[in-house]
């Protein structure tokens, strides 16, 4: 036994070295790749004004991303629950550094393949360009920087490692959605799950996202979508809180959200503290999203389901008599699994995340997720 992990440590002796040169590299190299992605998000939200100003971006014909009579279900007064929207996952994180990517491989060879090396080739299209493919549901990562009491908002997956972003400064991130939606003023509502990173090796300046930022950052989302906004508030109308609303079934009709934008709050550290500060959540800019564990709640709406396979076997109490909101995932990249994909749009979640969505520069063979043909939407009835 300890000749072969000698011989194993002898083995790898090449590739541990490599690893940690690979890893002390990105701390020099990956914080300038940050900074090179906030130049290139501010230069990018500017040519995309000027080209909405210009009229160089035509409006998207929201009925070609639906599969079915869109125009039909709007006026047969189809609800917001009723609706399943395919999604996108870390939907800000542009192609990964060569130092990343070559740390992958270095952990592939150390772990025998149990983590893929393909696993540093993720990436995502930015915020417009899945937009004009019809995708209306998102996931951003969320870190906090404060210099001084100067606070702001960046989206990365985490330090030093993946940091790799389109959406560099939220707020840029929230205009360049803000401009698509005055481009596409009837577009179907848009979803934003935001999670609140927990960082393990922080950057300068970095901090813990807590409800003490939590104030700021409702502010950008007032400031950033203003009447694009759709609250809890909203959704609830006259009801005192969203068990209620469920028990009527009432949640608003898809044609009264147009042009609309919802904030969700992945369940992080943070969003039982969110709740306690208004349990009717009528005050809150954003939707709590809770587990399967609190569907008997009030305050729930929005539930994270991620496992398939479990999800669609107790859909018919969450979804069909709980009436509630779920998101669930049909894969995670460099993992596709047909029965999983097959389980998560049998479940009858709302929100469908996948890693494999269509990309306009796809190649002709290349997989993707769709509802038949480039369909990102359809009625769940």
């Amino acid at each position: 036994m300890l000749s072969r992990i000698i011989r194993y440590i002898i083995r790898f002796i090449p590739v541990f070295i490599s690893t940690a040169v690979v890893f002390v590299s990105l701390f020099s190299e990956n914080p300038k790749t940050l900074e090179s992605d906030m130049t290139e998000q501010i230069e990018r939200i500017s040519a995309l004004e000027a080209a909405y100003a210009s009229g160089e971006m035509p409006p998207v014909n929201e009925a070609d991303f639906f599969s079915g009579n869109l125009q039909a279900e709007l006026e047969s007064g189809i609800k917001f629950n009723e609706m399943i929207f395919l999604a996108t996952h870390n939907s800000y994180q542009t192609p990964n550094t060569q130092q990343t990517k070559e740390l992958y491989r270095n952990l592939s060879d150390l772990t025998f393949g149990l983590l893929s090396p393909k696993l540093g080739d993720f990436f995502s299209p930015t915020l417009t360009e899945q937009l004009n493919t019809g995708l209306r549901s998102f996931e951003i990562d969320i870190e906090v920087f404060d210099r001084g009491g100067e606070v702001s908002f960046t989206c990365m997956h985490n330090p030093y490692i993946e940091m790799t972003t389109s959406c560099y400064d939220f707020e840029l991130a929230m205009k360049e959605l803000a401009m698509w939606s005055d481009n596409n003023p009837n577009h179907l509502p848009i979803t934003i799950i935001i999670e609140t990173k927990a960082f393990f090796i922080p950057l300068e300046n970095m901090k813990a996202m807590g409800m003490d930022y939590m104030g700021e950052f409702e502010d950008v989302l007032r400031r950033s979508l203003g009447n694009k906004l759709f609250t809890p508030a909203d959704m609830l109308r006259d009801y005192e809180n969203f068990g209620a609303m469920r028990r009527a079934d009432d949640w608003c009709k898809v044609s009264d959200m147009l042009g609309k934008v919802l904030v969700l709050l992945h369940e992080t550290g943070i969003t039982e503290d969110y709740i306690k500060t208004d349990p009717s959540i009528k005050t809150q800019v954003m939707f709590p999203m809770l587990r399967e564990k609190d569907i008997e709640r009030d305050c729930a709406s929005f539930i994270i389901a991620n496992k398939p396979d479990k999800l669609v076997k107790n859909s018919d109490n969450i979804i069909k008599s709980k009436k509630l909101i779920v998101r669930t995932r049909a894969d995670e990249f460099t993992n596709i699994n047909p029965q999983r994909l097959e389980n998560a749009l049998a479940s009858g979640a709302q929100i469908v995340s996948t890693d494999y969505p269509y990309r306009k520069d796809m190649a002709k063979d290349e997989y993707f997720v769709s509802f038949g043909g480039y369909t990102t939407v359809k009625a769940a009835k």
